[in-house]
Order: C-alpha cells, then sequence, then structure tokens
C-alpha cells in the first residue's frame, strides 16, 4: 500500500499524479503484458478491417457481397480448428483480418440505416464504445485475479434467455421487446469483456500464447457494443424527431 501510495507523491510528501501508474498492472508479469499487448495490436487491426470492409459495402451497396459473411464463416472455422503452431502468424493475422473485414461487410447495412436518420451516431456509438471497452478491460485488469471469471455461466445463462426471447419475438413481433433484447445484450456484452480479458490473462499463464485467437473473443465484444448503441442511439434519434414534429 505504502509502495503504491508513493507513486503518485513526491520526495517532499505532497500529492503528485503519476499517469504511468495507470497503466503499470503490477499484478501482471513482463510475459502478459507482452501478450495483452499483441492481443489489442490484433483487435486494433481488426476494427480497422472491418471498417473497411463496411466502407466498401456502403460505398459500392452491392448485395453480393454480403456473400463475404460466408466465406467469414470458413475463416472462423479455420481460426476455430487451427492452432497457434500450426500455422504461421502472419497467415493467421490475414485470416483474421479476412475474418474482420467480413464483418464489416455483413454490417453496412445497419450503417446505411443509421446513416439515414443520422450520420453522427455512427461517431458516438464509436467514441462510447471504445469508452466503455477501455474502462471495462481497466476494470478487469485491476480487479483481484479470476474474480470475474464466475461471470462466466451466469452470461452464458444471459446468452440462452436472450436467444430464447429474440426467437420468441420473431412470432409475436413487439418493438419494446427488440429493444429490450438489445439493451440485455449490451449489458451482457460489457460484462463479456471483463470476463474474457481476465480469461484471456488466465490462458496466458497456462501458456496459451494464441494471441490472435485471444484477439477475435474482445473484437466480437466490441463489434456487439458498437452495434447495439448504434440502434439505441437511432431509436431515440427517431423517438426525438417523432416529439419535435
Amino acid at each position: 500500500m505504502n509502495r503504491f501510495t508513493n507513486r503518485f507523491s513526491d520526495n517532499n510528501g505532497q500529492t503528485k499524479f503519476d499517469p504511468k501508474v495507470i497503466f503499470n498492472f503490477g499484478s501482471l508479469d513482463k510475459s502478459t503484458k507482452s501478450h495483452l499487448k499483441n492481443v489489442y495490436a490484433c483487435v486494433t487491426m481488426e476494427i480497422v478491417a472491418a471498417a473497411f470492409g463496411a466502407a466498401i459495402n456502403c460505398y459500392l451497396k452491392s448485395s453480393i457481397l454480403h456473400f463475404g459473411g460466408m466465406i467469414g464463416l470458413f475463416v472462423f472455422m479455420y481460426l476455430t480448428v487451427s492452432s497457434h503452431n500450426s500455422a504461421s502468424p502472419l497467415k493467421r493475422l490475414g485470416y483474421v483480418g479476412g475474418l474482420a473485414g467480413c464483418v464489416g461487410l455483413e454490417s453496412s447495412y445497419l450503417l446505411d440505416y443509421v446513416i439515414s436518420v443520422d450520420p453522427s451516431i455512427i461517431v458516438t456509438a464509436f467514441v462510447t464504445t471504445s469508452v466503455v471497452f477501455v474502462s471495462f478491460t481497466l476494470t478487469a485488469l485491476y480487479a483481484e485475479r479470476r474474480s470475474m471469471l464466475f461471470l462466466g455461466s451466469l452470461l452464458s445463462t444471459a446468452l440462452s434467455g436472450l436467444f430464447i426471447l429474440s426467437l420468441a419475438n420473431l412470432f409475436f413481433r413487439v418493438p419494446s421487446i427488440a429493444l429490450f433484447s438489445v439493451y440485455i445484450s449490451l449489458i451482457i456484452s460489457c460484462l463479456f469483456v471483463m470476463y474474457d480479458t481476465q480469461l484471456i490473462v488466465e490462458k496466458k499463464r497456462l501458456g496459451d500464447n494464441d494471441f490472435i485467437w485471444h484477439s477475435v473473443d474482445l473484437f466480437i465484444d466490441f463489434v456487439i457494443i458498437f452495434k447495439d448503441l448504434m440502434i439505441i442511439l437511432t431509436d431515440k434519434e427517431k423517438k426525438k424527431r417523432r416529439n419535435n414534429n
């Protein structure tokens, strides 16, 4: 405790904030920190690839490109069965980049809809998603070791309930239930960020060095949060316009 306090104090005992302490993560060893850097570098690359894929399809507006989703499925299957040592890292990075691009292609319809309402929603949703993602990631890294892993079974159960609710709404078509599902999905995805972050750390400590596959989990969390926020913000904007009219 004294060593932690000293990081915020100078030699005279006066309070002095050192921003480096935020990203020090003293409980993590050097190897785990290096692994996390690779994971988040991959996540960043995947987000850029997804944005590129979405931009291409929004510009071309071609339904043919949506077959890229099938390609993404095969890429996902390949990443699932291939190990960290069975293929070169650059090759697997190319595969995961293609998967992220396909996710972007599949997201273009939603992006087109949001743009027709208010293009600024995309920027707001992306910035908010980034803040939420970083906040929950830091929470998981600073929390007690393995303290978030209990969420695994709870989140799996919640996902099952959400799936059943969404399936039922296909028949009843109740807008309020659909929007409620989006809010629940947002909460679940935020909790998954903490769970997946601590799970990645534990996997690394057990000898799993596959940072490429680990990044896919966090990328999926990021995309779902981003989509849910866009839907929520778009719904609020439409309600606001109806009230003004």
